[in-house]
């Protein structure tokens, strides 16, 4: 974590269930640098990430 104010973020990933598929929420990347997870139900341990132009 930098030091510079987190201002602005933008989701640059999609965070998906290993097992389901399913969309379980988004990866932020803060305008610092900073990425920071933001989940619809909850965090999980078993996801994979998946940009953008290629997410189903």
């Amino acid at each position: 974590m930098t030091k510079v104010p987190r201002l602005t973020g933008e989701p640059i990933m999609h965070i998906l269930c290993k097992k389901t598929g399913k969309l379980v929420g988004y990866l932020y990347q803060w305008n610092n640098g900073d990425l920071q997870p933001a989940w619809f139900d909850g965090a999980m341990t078993e996801i994979r990430y998946e940009p953008f132009e290629s997410a189903a």
